[in-house]
């Protein structure tokens, strides 16, 4: 099956992506950016599609070039076309800390997209926020610091994706919460302010096939998938 193939991850892009924002969290192996990766490979790839084009933000991971030439091995052409529709913030690598990345995602409200950007990718949007977090020293200290993010940082790249039409994909990291007794992305409560359709993503000891859960903040949308992730990357079973 092509990572392409309207059956599979390209049918469930469709229906993500009318949510326009969609969040993206799991613990390591489960394939947060693969699956990123694989929705915007699917919409930029369609064949009724021509000038669209991604920014895909390197907040703390490396673009996964290798891997989305991986998933394309039996199709070069398809690759070649999909890396140059693809603009990296930064070029080269990862934002080294909290400070780069804030004053970055500052501008992103209103700064100068690529022409016909449709979608926006921040991976791992949480990482060097939850380690500049982890620095206050009081209850106060992080909660202005949040405030700030939200309102400065997160809010205004938001609407600018609803005014302009853009699909925004945020990957999280999550961590366990024993009160719940379950995996929850960082900041949740923060994050779950945004009307956004959330992809959980969970691993089971011992066995390949995975769960992927799809939650919508209004609870229209609740579903829950099993997939694998193979060489040419996720597949739905």
């Amino acid at each position: 099956m092509e990572p392409s193939d309207p059956s599979n991850i390209a049918s469930l892009f469709d229906l993500l992506r009318e949510r326009r924002i969609i969040s993206v969290s799991g613990e390591s192996s489960t394939g947060k950016t693969t699956l990123a990766l694989q929705l915007i490979a699917s919409a930029l790839s369609c064949e009724d599609v021509t000038d669209e084009r991604c920014v895909w933000i390197q907040a703390s991971e490396q673009f996964p070039k290798k891997r989305l030439e991986t998933i394309f091995r039996s199709s070069p052409g398809k690759f070649d076309a999909l890396v140059k529709k693809i603009f990296l913030y930064p070029v080269s690598s990862p934002f080294l800390s909290y400070e780069d990345q804030s004053a970055f995602l500052t501008t992103l409200g209103i700064v100068i997209l690529p022409f016909s950007t449709k979608y926006l990718v921040i991976d791992n949007i949480s990482h060097h926020l939850r380690l500049a977090a982890s620095f206050c020293s009081n209850i106060r200290q992080k909660t202005a610091l949040l405030d700030e993010y939200f309102s400065l940082q997160l809010f205004p790249l938001i609407m600018r994706c609803l005014r302009e039409e853009i699909v925004l994909i945020l990957i999280h990291e999550v961590s366990f919460d024993p009160a719940l007794g379950k995996n929850q992305p960082f900041f949740n409560k923060l994050y779950s302010r945004i009307n956004s359709i959330n992809v959980s993503l969970s691993k089971s000891f011992n066995s390949k096939t995975k769960r992927m859960k799809l939650v919508s903040r209004d609870n229209s949308i609740s579903s829950e998938l099993k997939y694998e992730i193979l060489e040419r990357g996720i597949s739905l079973v």
